[in-house]
């Protein structure tokens, strides 16, 4: 199938940005991930099958994913900032990213519209590469969302970590990267923007008129707080949660009509391990005569190793 053409019974499936990458994150994705995995479109042959696979849930992404969440923030003249109030100690130790690396994965997939499965992932830092002058990790993994394979590049600095893409790819993901699904430092309540784009080339023709749609892409995590979170790899105390939402706004050509999509990412992370678990909902809207439905992915940790052996 031609990239970019989908027919009437298929239906997109998977935006991984938001930023939260399975190691990393977010999805996304995003949040975008996706969190956030952050960042990819493949088809399926089910309608409305869109997950946000990051903030990888990053990542993600991601996706990284909501109506637009915002915590506001109350303060008091006796009361300290909150960039100094509630930081987040140590960040970076919640994103493990050594070479070597193996997280595996016991994943679930609810669709309203007609599926359900089970399906195990493995996510691993294969290795370094250079990219454009940026020295970049390739994470790969066995099973995205029961999808198959897939592979995400990401580099990190003192500023935080970036998404470079991966594969699969579409025109629609290589117009949104390269972009931040994690900032550092990180505090508390505090939203952040992974990805605000407008008129982004879609690259499908949803109302069937042969024009391509065009969209609005709004991408944002924020740190809710700490947890306990009890998974098959054992009981994690002070799991930190982020929440990551991704909103796709789609103009349709047709007729103008503003449809919009929603994916919406929990994910734990542990310091040291890297996430833990990871729930996605997705909102698909009414096209067509196709009704709104959800979508529904969990996975959790079953198994992990540190670079130096693994425990497989």
């Amino acid at each position: 199938m031609a990239e970019g053409f989908l027919d009437r019974q298929q239906l997109l499936i998977c935006f991984k940005p938001a930023g939260i990458n399975r190691p990393i994150l977010m999805k996304d994705s995003s949040g975008l991930n996706s969190l956030i995995r952050s960042g990819s479109w493949v088809v399926d042959s089910s309608p409305y099958s869109l997950y946000y696979a990051g903030m990888k849930r990053l990542l993600l992404l991601n996706n990284v994913l909501k109506a637009l969440l915002f915590f506001p923030l109350i303060l008091t003249p006796l009361m300290a900032p909150a960039e100094e109030r509630d930081v987040i100690p140590e960040i970076e130790r919640y994103f493990p990213d050594e070479v070597g690396r193996t997280w595996r994965y016991e994943g679930s997939v609810l669709d309203d519209v007609q599926r359900i499965a089970s399906y195990t992932n493995v996510a691993m830092v294969e290795k370094t590469i250079d990219q454009n002058g940026v020295e970049v990790m390739v994470f790969t993994e066995s099973n995205q969302a029961n999808h198959g394979p897939s592979k995400s590049l990401f580099s990190r600095d003192k500023e935080g970590i970036v998404y470079h893409g991966g594969e699969p790819t579409t025109l629609f993901e290589r117009q949104l990267v390269p972009y931040q699904v994690i900032e550092f430092p990180m505090t508390f309540h505090h939203p952040y923007s992974q990805i605000e784009k407008k008129k982004v080339a879609f690259g499908l023709d949803l109302d069937h008129d042969g024009k391509d749609e065009q969209a609005d892409v709004s991408a944002h995590v924020i740190a809710e707080k700490f947890e306990t979170v009890s998974v098959p790899a054992g009981v994690f105390k002070d799991s930190l949660k982020i929440v990551g939402t991704l909103v796709i706004r789609i103009t349709l050509s047709g007729n103008q009509d503003v449809v919009r999509m929603i994916d919406k990412t929990n994910s734990w992370f542990v310091k040291d391990i890297g996430l833990i678990k990871g729930v996605e909902r997705t909102t698909f809207p009414k096209i067509e005569g196709f009704p709104r439905t959800n979508s529904l992915i969990i996975e959790v940790l079953s198994e992990y190793s540190k670079a130096e052996a693994s425990t497989f």
